[in-house]
């Protein structure tokens, strides 16, 4: 699994695949995962609020290679926050799209008179949590990380979906060690993660207004 995927399967209850997040919070957060993917393949940068191409090659994966192919479609826009809005119109959709194609989810249609519902549910609960798990037992007993499993662990910070993952009174430690953590993240992944906080934190407050 990629890191949007991961985000998703935290994002999401692993029985019966009900949001955690405002929907808003959740299109943001794997919105921000997507381009973290680009800047995992060394397809994308970012350094103060403006995202760059560095790497028009295509990624092997179809997702990261559709967003990659809208960024080069509108090199006019290059803030970060604009790539944030517009991709979490349907990053919920295609993420799980992606999970469903790789056997994690399945697609449930319902419909209610004219109204038609689309809902992702875990074809396995065991195979869907271990995502969370396996970041939980890093944090709060500080093992080795790779540099995908540091992007998930400061996004997931970010999208205030710790206390989902850590919910046994560890959270202080946990908090310590990604402190280290944001500390080595490449720049570029660092400032995402502050920029995703950032807007699912406006979404939050226009939301409740």
């Amino acid at each position: 699994m990629l890191l949007a995927d991961e985000f998703f399967l935290i994002a999401h209850d692993d029985l019966d695949g009900r949001r955690r997040l405002h929907g808003r919070a959740t299109g943001l957060g794997l919105a921000g995962a997507l381009l973290g993917e680009l800047m995992l393949f060394q397809c994308l940068t970012l350094e103060n609020g403006l995202l760059t191409v560095v790497d028009r090659r295509p990624p092997g994966e179809p997702l990261a290679a559709g967003t990659l192919q809208a960024l080069l479609d509108s090199p006019e826009h290059r803030d970060v926050r604009t790539w944030l809005a517009y991709l979490s119109q349907d990053s919920t959709d295609t993420v799980a799209q992606r999970l469903a194609g790789l056997g994690f989810l399945h697609r449930e249609e319902s419909r209610v008179l004219w109204r038609k519902t689309v809902r992702y549910v875990p074809v396995d609960g065991t195979r869907t949590a271990w995502p969370a798990p396996k970041l939980r037992l890093a944090l709060t007993e500080g093992r080795p990380m790779d540099l995908p499993e540091m992007a998930l662990a400061v996004l997931v910070e970010a999208a205030g979906l710790l206390e989902t993952v850590i919910w046994d009174g560890k959270q202080s430690g946990a908090r310590r060690y990604l402190r280290r953590i944001s500390a080595a993240l490449p720049a570029p992944l660092r400032e995402l993660a502050g920029h995703v906080e950032a807007a699912i934190g406006d979404a939050v407050l226009a939301h409740r207004g």
